[in-house]
């Protein structure tokens, strides 16, 4: 009875993919579909990938922040950015936000809604979201840190500390120094009394130098084996970022001193400097609905013209899901296409940015929010 058991197991298997292919194939309102693969080719569709992103928040051992990280890996495996923050960084709340937010520290955010609220509200500040957010405690900087022990530091100042007797004494000396993975962890989010956060942050760039750069020495010579290194994980990161080409900087900002209590903000003229684009190429939204869903698609049949445009849509702030090609080449004009009319408003300002006009295609199904057509028109221009 055996075989006949697996031959009409064989049977019913190919009957239940027979009819599910078909079921597929069929769907869309009854039209059969096929799948493109050129992209060459009319009709052509692909998922475009973000470019990679943490959010790093430090704790001390009481559990409050020390400070922000935000890495990207602009290229896989060739490097990309760490942009440090303070965690006294005000942030003020953007015009998509929530009614009733209010400017606030990020530490005393982080305090009060923990990594959720600080990976959205930082988010917010910079203009695109993070792939992954982690929480970093002492404990768990350690254990990173031992596969790279020991870490040579500078330190341009004596980290001190005040002892029992209300006298200051000194934990480590300015100058050179070579740190266990234990005392370096302790370094990282060291705060002298009466110090502006400011100071140590510098401090921890010159850690995240020494760091990356030893990261990268044992790299290469085949030694730095972690079998955490997979994508979305810290250790590809920073493999990431220690091998290739790199930019480690704090974010710029502008102290306000108030009753000897220093609040970071950021000038109009400091954020337009910070090279968001360079930084991170292809966003993600902070959260959901910040940015419009955008699927940019060449109807001229010259990809390049339609790919010249991604900046200019990810500047006025779009989210490009999708790029591809029309159904057809030989479209006319570059159109801006919302297919809900909540998405009037975002469909109008993409249109601006590139010197089209937005037109309503209703499609509440559609996976994006707005269809990007590039077409004839914009080879003239």
């Amino acid at each position: 009875m055996f075989p006949l058991l697996v031959v009409a197991a064989a049977v019913l298997v190919f009957a239940v993919w027979r009819d599910g292919t078909k079921l597929v194939l069929d769907s869309n309102a009854g039209v059969r579909t096929e799948t493109i693969t050129d992209p060459n080719a009319p009709g052509y569709r692909a998922f475009v990938n973000p470019t990679p992103t943490m959010l790093i928040a430090h704790l001390s051992t009481e559990g409050e922040l020390d400070g922000v990280t935000v890495l990207a890996q602009t290229a896989l495996d060739q490097g990309g950015t760490a942009l440090l923050i303070t965690a006294d960084l005000l942030l003020e709340p953007s015009s998509t936000s929530a009614d009733g937010d209010l400017a606030i520290l990020a530490r005393t955010l982080y305090h009060n809604e923990g990594l959720t609220g600080l990976r959205r509200r930082v988010g917010e500040f910079l203009g695109f979201g993070f792939s992954h957010a982690i929480e970093l405690a002492p404990t768990d900087l350690r254990n990173f840190l031992r596969f790279v022990e020991p870490l040579e530091l500078y330190l341009p100042d004596d980290l001190t500390y005040i002892d029992t007797s209300g006298r200051s004494q000194v934990a480590f000396a300015a100058g050179d120094v070579t740190l266990s993975a234990e005392q370096a962890a302790t370094v990282y989010g060291w705060l002298n009394p009466n110090e502006f956060d400011a100071n140590r942050t510098q401090r921890q760039l010159a850690f995240w130098e020494a760091w990356l750069s030893a990261v990268n020495r044992l790299a290469t010579s085949g030694t730095y084996i972690n079998e955490t290194a997979a994508d979305g994980s810290l250790a590809a990161y920073l493999i990431s970022l220690g091998t290739g080409r790199r930019n480690i900087e704090v974010l710029p900002l502008q102290v306000q001193v108030t009753n000897d209590t220093a609040i970071y903000v950021q000038t109009p003229e400091q954020k337009q400097a910070l090279a968001v684009r360079e930084m991170v190429p292809l966003p993600l939204a902070p959260y959901l609905g910040a940015r419009p869903r955008v699927a940019l698609l060449d109807g001229s049949g010259n990809s390049e013209q339609r790919d010249s445009l991604l900046p200019e849509l990810i500047d006025a702030g779009a989210e490009v899901t999708v790029i591809g090609n029309a159904l057809e080449f030989g479209v006319t004009e570059t159109t801006v296409a919302y297919h809900l009319p909540a998405q009037e408003s975002a469909a109008q300002a993409l249109a601006t940015a590139i010197g089209a006009s937005p037109i309503f295609v209703e499609d509440p199904n559609s996976v994006v929010d707005i269809t990007v057509t590039v077409g004839l028109g914009r080879l003239d221009s």
